[in-house]
């Protein structure tokens, strides 16, 4: 009986790690372009581009943290400028960061596919007569403590990521109060 139950929460948990490796794979894709609330934000080229396609407005901040609406280059003073390199370096990171999360996230999905395939082997140890169900929860312990510890890396990344979105955020609210070309386009 303990060995049916045993096999049985096994197969659960193989077919959930698989399925959250598929998932997380899924998940995880980016194709250089991020689209919300129907704008899409991408670089082009070393820019920072921001499409609105409803409202048809463009915002463009270059490389050199120089800002173009619709084409018309905005003039900044240096308080101006300092957020648009702020904005831009945010975005850059968080664009970075969002990558190494898809990558390692993908990963942790396929170590947890590996623990579920390690543990149905470890099933089919049970029938040696020199293993038995203590030495198959000390393997399967052993393997799941390194995908913890992945999945706390990662954890911790994400963190990071949502810290420094927050700080892009507040740095949008001023860019909208302090050049009133951003203020004035509509759900910049």
């Amino acid at each position: 009986m303990k060995l049916r139950s045993t096999v049985i929460v096994l197969a659960l948990v193989l077919s959930a790690a698989l399925a959250s490796g598929a998932n997380a794979r899924k998940a995880c894709r980016h194709d250089g372009d991020w689209t919300f609330d129907n704008k899409t934000i991408d670089f082009e080229e070393g820019t920072l581009v921001i499409e609105h396609e409803d409202e048809g407005w463009t915002v463009e901040i270059t490389e050199d943290y120089e800002l173009y609406v619709d084409g018309r280059k905005v003039s900044t003073d240096r308080e101006q400028k300092r957020l648009l390199k702020r904005y831009y370096r945010d975005y850059e990171n968080i664009v970075e960061m969002a990558k190494e999360l898809a990558r390692d996230g993908a990963a942790v999905g396929l170590e947890g596919a590996k623990l579920g395939v390690s543990a149905v082997a470890c099933v089919a140890k049970l029938l040696l007569d020199e293993y038995d169900s203590d030495d198959m929860e000390k393997e399967i312990e052993i393997n799941s403590e390194d995908l913890e510890k992945m999945a706390d890396k990662l954890e911790k990344k994400a963190e990071k990521v949502e810290d420094i979105a927050d700080d892009l955020k507040k740095t949008h609210r001023k860019l909208r109060r302090s050049i009133p070309e951003l203020g004035d386009l509509e759900d910049f």
